[in-house]
């Protein structure tokens, strides 16, 4: 999952795409520096010197806080000397890719001796809504660090917003089932026996994060609408466990053949674990077991020796039953015929960005015969269908756990950090 050669690829994809100053009439030339500054943060080659170490720290604009207009980002990163800032740009002008691009907003920000810097963010030049500013910094030496500043820009450009009028490739010749574009007020309840909510706050099975999944009644509500967006923001309080959350679609199962799908952006920090997925119960008390379809699971930054990790995984799990055979076959080289878990570079596929670079959609579509994944509409991965997911209802949740068997570390974010989702939906097959 972690070889090299994946890294390499990453790095390639990101120094190829074109770069461009901080406003959309000012692009900067392909080329400069930048591809070879990046080059260490995502493809480590061996022998490389730079080590991961946790130095940026933004003084302002807050982690997490809302801007507009020209916005002064001010930084002090100790030990580092030079930084360049990212962000993600709907289509312009200067560059018309429908799937935007990316920005470098401050092309030449060398850092002070005791590694202070700042620049001016045009806010007002890039995407309505919430948005990711990624910071590279580096030393002379052999250390470097990479940073997330999760912003909502209450101007900007409305690009791609809400849900598409479009039906999605995957959900032709179906009826629309559900649908939440998050522009009304939130239906949740923290009791499964609800008939009125749309969410209810658990799911039955466990929960697995390592700040609780909390309700939206407790004292640290993690949920919230802001805009047309749905906020699960993900916080630990000084002398609390934390609390973050999950939300289990309520009175509103599929039946194979179904399609759903979910548009969000989330950060990429240490020990992040967002997720869009479905379970499959059985109904039947003689054919026990559970199908998982995860369409989703991230895992926050992995600093090792290769670099920043920005794939993600699909996995169908096969809860309290025996494998399918067909999980398990093997062709005559040894290799899985239809292995239920991929891992996704999304930074290879359509506009070559990652999860937390922009928003993206993450799709699912169940038959009788076969479970396709998509991101933003390509067909990423595919098998036959478990025997849960083609026969019995599903349903499906999103999450924005911590762990996932990774430690967890936002303390430089003043312990929080933000999932957010523009829409829901799904389509029923008959």
């Amino acid at each position: 999952m972690k070889n090299l050669h994946c890294y390499v690829l990453i790095a390639m994809a990101i120094c190829s795409f074109p770069v461009f100053a901080d406003t959309p009439s000012k692009p900067q030339p392909p080329g400069g520096d930048l591809p070879a500054f990046l080059a260490s943060f995502y493809s480590q080659q061996p022998g490389s010197t730079y080590k991961f170490v946790q130095s940026i720290d933004v003084i302002s604009p807050g982690y997490c806080s809302s801007v507009r207009g020209d916005v002064n980002v001010v930084i002090k990163a100790p030990g580092m000397t030079t930084l360049r800032a990212l962000c993600w740009q709907q289509p312009t002008r200067a560059n018309r890719n429908p799937w935007g691009h990316d920005v470098n907003l401050a092309p030449a920000l060398t850092l002070d001796s005791d590694g202070n810097g700042e620049f001016v963010f045009h806010a007002d030049s890039f995407p309505h809504g919430p948005i990711n500013v990624r910071l590279y910094a580096k030393s002379n030496t052999d250390s470097q660090d990479y940073c997330e500043l999760q912003l909502f820009n209450s101007g900007g450009v409305v690009w791609n917003e809400g849900i598409p009028k479009k039906v999605p490739p995957a959900a032709e010749g179906m009826k629309l089932a559900f649908a939440d574009d998050f522009d009304g007020p939130l239906s949740i309840s923290g009791d499964r026996s609800s008939t009125t909510a749309r969410y209810w706050t658990h799911w039955g099975g466990g929960d697995g994060s390592a700040w609780p999944f909390n309700d939206n009644t407790g004292p640290i509500n993690p949920f919230s609408r802001i805009g047309t967006y749905l906020r699960i923001h993900a916080n630990r309080p000084a002398g609390t466990a934390g609390a973050t959350g999950n939300l289990c679609a309520l009175n509103e199962p599929l039946k194979a053949p179904c399609y759903l799908e979910c548009r969000f952006l989330c950060q990429d920090a240490i020990g992040v674990w967002p997720a869009f997925w479905t379970v499959a119960p059985s109904k039947d008390p003689s054919i026990p077991g559970t199908d998982e379809m995860d369409v989703i699971e991230a895992y926050g930054t992995n600093r090792g020796a290769s670099g920043l990790w920005t794939g993600y995984h699909v996995t169908t799990h096969f809860w309290g039953q025996t494998d399918p055979a067909w999980s398990t076959a093997k062709s005559a080289d040894g290799k899985l015929l239809h292995p239920a878990y991929s891992v996704i570079q999304p930074i290879l596929l359509g506009g070559k960005s990652s999860w937390s670079t922009t928003f993206h959609t993450y799709g699912l579509l169940v038959t009788k015969k076969d479970t396709v994944y998509y991101f933003d509409n390509i067909e990423v991965y595919r098998h036959p269908s478990g025997v849960h997911a083609a026969n019995d209802p599903i349903i499906f949740l999103i999450d924005y756990a911590l762990g996932g068997g990774w430690p967890v570390d936002l303390s430089r974010y003043g312990n929080q950090s933000d999932m957010w989702v523009d829409y829901v939906r799904t389509f029923q097959g008959s």
